[in-house]
């Protein structure tokens, strides 16, 4: 199966154009480009059997692209199973294998 990097919409204006604003140590801050609206990320554990033997895409991480933790071990080594046009899809954290889904929190329009 192939892993993509996280990909995130604008949950007032659709918009993919994210940028994440802090640092794991911090918080999960994530600001839109086209509308300024801010959010967190975080993820729940999906009722799955954990995903083995998945490579993360090849490249070295963006450290302004959407981002987020894992709800099982924090790691923020966290990839989609498949390419999405529209709300997120599914995730796997590489380090713990655990199948997550996104959700957002502190939705703040400015």
């Amino acid at each position: 199966m192939t892993l993509y990097p996280v990909r995130l919409e604008c949950p007032t204006c659709c918009s993919s154009e994210i940028t994440y604003t802090c640092e794991p140590k911090c918080c999960f801050n994530h600001i839109c480009a086209a509308c300024y609206t801010t959010f967190e990320p975080f993820t729940e554990i999906l009722d799955q059997p954990p995903q083995e033997g998945l490579q993360p895409p090849e490249g070295a991480r963006d450290c302004l692209a959407p981002t987020v933790a894992c709800a099982r071990c924090d790691s923020v080594e966290v990839y989609m199973t498949a390419p999405v046009s529209g709300p997120q899809g599914a995730l796997v954290c590489m380090n713990c294998h655990a199948v997550l889904r996104c959700a957002l929190t502190n939705i703040e329009t400015r």
